[in-house]
Formats: C-alpha cells, structure tokens, sequence
C-alpha cells in the first residue's frame, strides 16, 4: 500500500495548493518500497552491484500538493534519470552516485533496516579511518589505522566518554572542528562516528553528547595514512 511521504513540516502559505512548501524527507521508492537517505558508507566501490533502475521524477520544487502518494521512481531530491544500484549481499540497501560521499556512494535503506553497529564490538573492526571535514560534507583523510591495538585503544576511548549535556555542535563557532571516524567490518556497509572539537575539548553523541578523554588527541595526531 502506498504512503503519503510528507513528513516532517508541512507549511501552508496560503489554501492554494500551488504556495504550498513542502520540506520532504530524503527518500525514493523502488519496487513499491520507500528507502530513506542514510549517513552510511559503502565500504567498498567494488561491493556496488548492477543497475537496478532509475529516477522519474523529483518531488522538490515539482509536487505541490500535500495529499501526494509517492510512486514508483520518485525521489524527494535525487536528480531524474540518476541511476539506482544494488549492494551486494544487503537486499535492504540502495546506492547511487554521489562525490560528496567519501567512498563515491550514497546509501539508502528501507525503512526498517537497522545498521548492524558490530563496531561497537572492537574485536570485528578491520579498520578505521579518520577524515577532517575541511567543509560541510568535505572530507580530508587524516589517518588510518589497521593495528588491532590502535583500534582496541580507540574504541576504548569512545566508550569512556562523559555525559555532559553542554557541550554542543555549533558552525557559528570558529573554533570548533569536526571529524569523522569510519569504522570498517565484514560488512560491505562501514559505518560514520561524527566526532566535534570545540577549542577545548572532544566530543561526539553516543546516546547523548559525550565528552572524550583527552588520550583522544594522540589518536588524532599521528599520521600514517
């Protein structure tokens, strides 16, 4: 059965549907399912499967009416004609071409499918990499680390993080920086670790915004890309 896809807000300027804003979620359907954009990565260009289909039509700036069932082919903000790829071994998952991304996809997921965040498992992390986003979405490699002990040492480091409700993100701030660690497994999907410096101390969000030991600078700085 179809679904409306309008969620999130919804604002009416006036009762003529053609002012009507409509901020979507990031989304497309396929095979009469919907999958929502993720901040995962594939974690190998080689693990992109064949073609599988295609957009038809964008919903930003084309759909008006806030009664809209989605379609087959329709994308919230992906480009008509943009091609849709299978992973390989991972039936939830879509991919389609995107520079932004670090590893030159962008991933969506059915609705229901949760991330498999064996990285919190240190014992199947294969490796990590750790990228300064220079820019919103622009990513610099800074280092990688393959050594069991490196790794072992620096999930040790997130997990001995402090609740601290105060520390936030914020772009207005000329100090603060931002980093992301990918954290590589069996799985043909790695998974992003956001993680913030404010100017004075690290940060990243767990469950809730976490402040970090600061043993995280020495995993930070060597470079042995």
């Amino acid at each position: 059965m179809k679904k409306y896809i309008i969620i999130a807000c919804l604002v009416l300027l006036t009762g003529c549907h053609s002012n009507v804003v409509i901020d979507w979620v990031d989304f497309l359907q396929f095979n009469g399912e919907q999958y929502n954009g993720s901040t995962l990565e594939i974690a190998d260009p080689e693990l992109i499967g064949k073609k599988v289909g295609k957009i038809k039509h964008t919903l930003e700036n084309n759909v008006k009416d806030p009664s809209y069932k989605s379609k087959d082919g329709d994308a919230a903000y992906i480009s008509k004609g943009t091609a849709l790829y299978e992973v390989k071994n991972e039936s939830n998952l879509l991919a389609i071409r995107d520079k932004d991304s670090i590893n030159g996809y962008k991933i969506y997921s059915k609705e229901n499918y949760a991330a498999n965040t064996s990285y919190f498992n240190k014992d199947e992390v294969t490796k990590v990499q750790i990228f300064d986003e220079v820019s919103y979405n622009q990513f610099i490699l800074r280092k990688a680390i393959s050594d069991k002990k490196d790794i072992s040492q620096l999930f040790d480091i997130l997990k001995s993080g402090k609740p601290d409700s105060t520390v936030a993100f914020d772009y207005s701030n000329p100090n603060m920086n931002s980093f992301v660690i990918l954290v590589y497994t069996s799985s043909p999907i790695a998974e992003k670790i956001p993680l913030f410096f404010d100017g004075k101390q690290y940060f990243w969000y767990n469950h809730d915004s976490e402040v970090l030991p600061k043993e995280i600078e020495l995993i930070l700085s060597a470079n042995d890309k």
